[in-house]
């Protein structure tokens, strides 16, 4: 009876910790909703719909004072974003704060960390927001996103990507962590903007593109192709081989 009681015991702990760990699954298409209130760093309210603005955005949710990959993350993007040839006055880059109680005060220095990374021009495209009424979190779960708040360390751990999002506010890509390239970040924008961003060259690319998301990046498909047909003909050449030795030892 009391192996059986224990077993269940760590049956019913080990569901909990199931059931805390956070999660991302991220769904293409899905519809983040326009009407969730936010705070900017000024303190002004906006929705979602008015900081979008009608352009297309890169969105990471974290917190303002995360102690690992949120202000990597920021650096990463305000720096990669900066080499693209897009207008930053085109898109908006958005960090969203999970955590109801950071304040806009939190996003204004977090705003500032990014500076120097993103440049005068650059850090224009840029909003940081906060909610108290928990608006970033609830986006944050629309979006696939779930996480786990330890406030024994006032830490959240929470999985972290960056979302390209149509000026609608459809999740049109997702960009892993730190494997994206400037390229990634431009070419990720010209395809939730429809097309309506980016150089010729760009629109060119995109046709003949794939996003492997094994490695959160855009591949031309053309080179997956030649691939395939490479290792095609490696194998068609193998069996040959192997046939004609079969036919010799016979």
């Amino acid at each position: 009876m009391k192996s059986l009681l224990a077993a269940l015991c760590l049956l019913v702990a080990g569901a909990a910790l199931a059931a805390e760990r956070p999660s991302f699954d991220p769904k293409l298409g899905v519809q983040l909703s326009l009407e969730r209130e936010l705070v900017d760093t000024s303190g002004r309210k906006l929705t979602l719909g008015e900081t979008l603005g009608g352009r297309p955005a890169l969105v990471i949710f974290g917190y303002d004072k995360c102690p690992n990959l949120c202000g990597v993350t920021q650096q990463a993007v305000a720096s990669d974003l900066k080499k693209t040839s897009l207008r930053p006055a085109d898109y908006r880059a958005l960090f969203i704060s999970i955590n109801p109680d950071e304040t806009s005060a939190d996003a204004a220095a977090a705003r500032d960390d990014i500076a120097s990374a993103a440049g005068p021009a650059g850090l224009s495209a840029w909003r940081f927001l906060t909610s108290s009424e928990s608006a970033g979190a609830a986006l944050a779960n629309e979006a696939g996103i779930t996480f786990d708040r330890r406030k024994d360390i006032d830490q959240f751990v929470h999985p972290i990507a960056v979302i390209a999002l149509t000026p609608s506010g459809r999740i049109s890509q997702v960009l892993p962590a730190l494997t994206f390239t400037p390229r990634d970040l431009e070419l990720a924008l010209v395809e939730a903007s429809a097309n309506k961003l980016g150089s010729i060259a760009d629109h060119i690319f995109l046709l003949c593109a794939g996003f492997d998301s094994s490695k959160g990046q855009y591949t031309p498909a053309i080179w997956a192709a030649l691939k395939v047909a490479g290792l095609a003909t490696v194998l068609g050449l193998g069996a040959t081989v192997i046939w004609q030795m079969r036919g010799r030892a016979r």
